[in-house]
């Protein structure tokens, strides 16, 4: 009888995956740069909610950087999130200046604070003596 040794066959050991997971703040940064390439004019709307769609269904990280591939690379300008909404301000002194416009057929320069300040006034007044009449005016239908 011969005994023969065997050498046990070295099995692979499971590869654990290279590929790691996308989280959602890695998911929505990407959406948010593909808002500001679609704000700058590089993207269409409808490139950009397909990518959009696209970076909200990926699982792993690695899927992620196709989608900007084509886009300026780099993080977006510091600010560039913030609102550029006016101001309620500055939407005041706009009706105020378009008000002035209108009511004396010249541009002029910017309102002053005294003239945004009579403004307010004014329109207070109006809104005031409207509800007035309309209480009155109920008052007396009633």
């Amino acid at each position: 009888m011969t005994t023969e040794t065997t050498t046990p066959i070295p099995r692979p050991e499971p590869e654990l995956s290279a590929r790691v997971r996308a989280s959602t703040s890695e998911r929505e940064q990407t959406v948010a740069r593909l808002h500001h390439a679609l704000g700058e004019g590089r993207l269409d709307l409808a490139e950009t909610e397909a990518r959009a769609a696209a970076a909200y269904a990926v699982q792993y990280r690695d899927e992620l950087p196709p989608l900007l591939a084509d886009l300026p690379a780099g993080e977006p300008a510091a600010g560039w999130a913030r609102s550029v909404a006016p101001t309620w301000h500055d939407v005041w002194v706009s009706g105020v200046w378009r008000a002035r416009t209108t009511l004396t057929g010249g541009a002029g320069e910017r309102p002053t604070p005294a003239q945004c300040r009579t403004a307010a006034v004014l329109v207070a007044v109006a809104a005031v003596w409207m509800m007035l009449w309309a209480v009155l005016g109920a008052a007396g239908v009633g």
